[in-house]
């Protein structure tokens, strides 16, 4: 509100006219306080007046704006009476009465239906009403403004001829607004909402004006004072009930507003009366008792908070027809909350039945048509429920499914059966039966019913507040045809559905073993493939890595790893699967070095019944000139990110997969595949350098975890070296191999810049070569491995410090 310019627009025509009414006053007196509330009450009004943030606004643009203006010209009539008495606040008091005059009539002009059959005749839309009110207020704006501007000019003007004009600015006004109430009332009565707002426009205008003539009459104002409040009053009435969000509630508050006027205002008005006309003295009247004044204000304030009492039970004569059919459609709605659907029905039909004109003068009662079957169920006086065969005609439901709250109501037929043709034979049918209006009774999958409430003597239309609670007993009727219809037939479909349930139990079985069995082969090679990160992990350096990499398995998202030369990353990769909630799913491993996948694009091909082509070479097309590598990540049959759904999905160098592969897998990658990649560098300084996508980077982030080199694992070479030896021998020989102490002095010596690829390397051409089962340092030496020589030199001493505290470290492990 405080950021759009039309606020401040008005805030500052507001402001103006109460800087002018101080400036009049010296300095003194209210317009301090019209200076400094009236623009924060502004504020609150111009909010009220907005658009709702949420939820649909079936007021009109237009409307609103004019609300808005309506309340600013209010708020400059306040301003100018908060000065003395003056030409130029006469000017600006009137200028505000004007613009909330000819905003409310703008209003009214633009109110909006709820839609259905009746649309706005194009008459209530025209201007004509606020061009015409202009006319009274020119005048009264313009005397005043001259002679204040100019006043050598005016001087042969009578000063009453301000007043006059005025006071017949005024009067003008209210009478074109009440005019043009009426106007839009007989044009638009059967609208729904609109009817309600404008009833409510008309009472309150014609409530102001009353008690504005009334004032005048007693002698509590002047005329040329009393008689631009009221026409602000009135319009600041027209323009709420124009914009209100429920056309329901100023009904209600119509009737509040008028039955307190009716009984507040006789009692007010006489003390008013007795206050102003008495002389008065010191403190009080002259002649009479000091405390006769207080004795008039406290009995005036005594019977005013009578009226306020007695109010709400007047407001409910003036609701319509007397609020029979209010407290009826109250009455049904609390007697459908009964458990039992079939008492639930009976008493919310005996109780609309209780508000007609059933059993008088041949009157049908209410009645609820069900669709399917097709059946008229009644009730009876005793409150007993009846049944008979009765169809209700496709087109009826059809048309009360695009009216107002989905209730048909049959003067709103009749209103446009000139020029719809197609609702003549639906009024012969509702007449046949005496039905007024029909409110579709719907469930979760459609219409159900039709709930008919009979026409009777009922000579005026039903009102928004009727229709609600109409629509509200509909509601309810059908939450209990719905439970009733599935407890009647749940005993017919408990054998059947005991039934399915056993087979669908008995296939669940079936499939939770099936999902076991595939979960527990997906652990157990995931559990293989991360045996050589797990059979030696005694190093400070390795158990860190491990525990980071469980933490952030259990945490879940995408891993990084920080993979130097030559270390077995689809090990550690396949420690996070294991370690995360998708233990249990699929553990896809993908080269990023190869340019398409060899497996995946055997898949590929195959799916179109073509063979791959070359791993390096020209793979399978792609789809609209797509390259091979990305066609074959974005098919379903072969992608990698498919067979990982539910798992892990494991890159090895992914900053050597294709820049649109990686740009594909940043932005693509759904939330049941876990990502894990294994790079040489940072993220990043891979996308720095230009060879990782900033996609695939952003979705990384920071979580990674750098392996552990060979170099900082002195304790776990020895149980590394015997558990490659132990697989070797098993495959070579049929049983493990074993290490002599000086071949093991060497391989505990030995940097391995390597890792896990060097020393796996090393064994297996020891190996072949060995005689025995045991390796010793001959076997090493023929292969063309010897540790190296320790230098003598201080920077040889140096250097081979690390060496010299690396066999410490394993010696103490071993």
């Amino acid at each position: 509100m405080l950021r759009r310019r039309s606020f401040w627009i008005a805030a500052a025509a507001v402001a103006y006219t109460a800087f002018a009414a101080l400036r009049a006053s010296g300095g003194h007196g209210p317009a301090w306080l019209a200076l400094l509330g009236l623009p924060a009450l502004l504020a609150l009004g111009l909010r009220w007046v907005e658009r709702p943030p949420r939820g649909e606004d079936r007021i009109e643009p237009a409307a609103r704006s004019a609300a808005a203006v309506c309340l600013t010209g209010a708020a400059m009539l306040a301003a100018a009476r908060s000065g003395p008495t003056g030409l130029a606040l006469i000017a600006l008091g009137n200028l505000g009465a004007a613009a909330a005059s000819m905003a409310a009539l703008v209003g009214l002009a633009r109110i909006a239906g709820l839609g259905g059959l009746l649309e706005p005749p194009p008459s209530t839309r025209r201007l004509d009403a606020a061009a015409f009110a202009s006319l009274f207020w020119t005048v009264a704006v313009a005397l005043p403004a001259v002679s204040a501007a100019a006043p050598e000019r005016a001087a042969d003007l009578d000063p009453l001829l301000v007043h006059y004009a005025t006071s017949a600015a005024s009067l003008g006004s209210l009478t074109v607004m009440l005019v043009a109430i009426a106007r839009v009332r007989i044009a638009r009565r059967l609208e729904l909402g609109v009817a309600d707002r404008v009833e409510a426009a008309l009472l309150l205008s014609a409530t102001a004006l009353a008690v504005g003539l009334a004032a005048a009459f007693v002698g509590v104002a002047a005329p040329e004072s009393i008689l631009p409040v009221t026409s602000a009053v009135a319009a600041v009435c027209v323009a709420f009930c124009t914009v209100a969000a429920d056309a329901a509630q100023v009904s209600r508050a119509l009737r509040r507003t008028l039955a307190l006027a009716a009984l507040a205002t006789p009692p007010a008005l006489l003390a008013v009366y007795a206050v102003h006309e008495a002389p008065r003295g010191d403190l009080g009247l002259r002649g009479a008792p000091a405390s006769s004044v207080g004795v008039a204000v406290f009995g005036a304030c005594a019977l005013c908070a009578l009226a306020g009492l007695a109010a709400p039970a007047l407001a409910r004569r003036f609701a319509p027809e007397g609020a029979r059919w209010l407290g009826a459609f109250d009455a049904a709605t609390r007697a459908a909350m009964n458990p039992e659907p079939e008492a639930a029905l009976e008493a919310a039909l005996s109780a609309l039945r209780d508000a007609s004109d059933a059993g008088t003068a041949g009157q049908a009662p209410p009645a609820l048509y069900l669709l399917s079957p097709p059946e008229r169920v009644t009730v009876d006086r005793a409150g007993y429920a009846h049944t008979a065969p009765a169809e209700v005609p496709a087109r009826l439901i059809e048309l009360a499914q695009l009216e107002p709250e989905r209730v048909l109501r049959v003067e709103a037929a009749e209103a446009v059966e000139v020029r719809r043709p197609e609702v003549r034979p639906l009024l012969a049918w509702l007449a046949e039966r005496d039905i007024g209006v029909v409110a579709l009774v719907n469930d979760a999958e459609g219409p159900i019913g039709a709930l008919a409430i009979p026409r009777g003597r009922r000579a005026s239309p039903m009102t928004l507040e009727e229709v609600c609670g109409l629509r509200a007993v509909a509601d309810r009727l059908g939450a209990v045809i719905s439970v009733s219809a599935m407890l009647s037939g749940s005993r017919g479909r408990e054998v059947a559905a005991r039934r399915e349930a056993e087979e669908r139990a008995r296939e669940v079985s079936r499939l939770e073993r099936a999902v076991a069995q595939g979960a527990g082969r997906f652990r157990a090679i995931a559990a293989l493939l991360s045996r050589p990160a797990r059979a030696a992990a005694y190093s400070p350096a390795a158990r860190a890595a491990l525990e980071q990499l469980e933490r952030l398995g259990e945490a879940g998202g995408p891993v990084t790893l920080l993979t130097a030369p030559g270390i077995d990353a689809v090990a550690w990769g396949a420690v996070v699967h294991l370690s995360s909630a998708r233990a249990g799913g699929p553990l896809a491993i993908v080269d990023g070095a190869a340019p398409v996948p060899e497996g995946f694009a055997q898949a590929f091909a195959q799916a179109r019944g073509a063979s791959a082509g070359p791993a390096g070479g020209a793979g399978p097309a792609g789809a609209e000139g797509a390259p091979p590598a990305l066609a074959l990540w974005r098919d379903p049959d072969s992608s990698p990110i498919e067979a990982a759904k539910g798992g892990t999905l494991l890159i090895l160098d992914a900053q050597a997969l294709p820049a649109e592969v990686q740009s594909y897998l940043g932005a693509a990658l759904p939330d049941d595949v876990r990502l894990v990649v294994a790079v040489p560098q940072t993220v990043d300084a891979l996308v720095a350098t230009g060879q990782m996508s900033e996609r695939l980077g952003d979705r990384l982030g920071d979580r990674a975890v750098a392996l552990p080199s060979l170099s900082s694992r002195a304790e776990d070479l020895r149980a590394l070296a015997l558990d490659h030896l132990a697989r070797i021998g098993v495959r070579l020989r049929g049983r493990p191999f074993g290490l002599d102490l000086r071949a093991l002095q060497a391989v505990l010596d030995h940097p391995w810049p390597g890792n896990d690829a060097e020393m796996g390397a090393v064994l297996l051409r020891a190996a072949l070569v060995a005689k025995g089962d045991v390796i010793g340092e001959r076997d090493l030496a023929a292969i063309g491995f010897a540790p190296q020589p320790e230098p003598s030199s201080q920077g040889g001493a140096a250097r081979s410090e690390p060496r010299r505290a690396r066999r410490r470290r394993a010696e103490k492990a071993g």
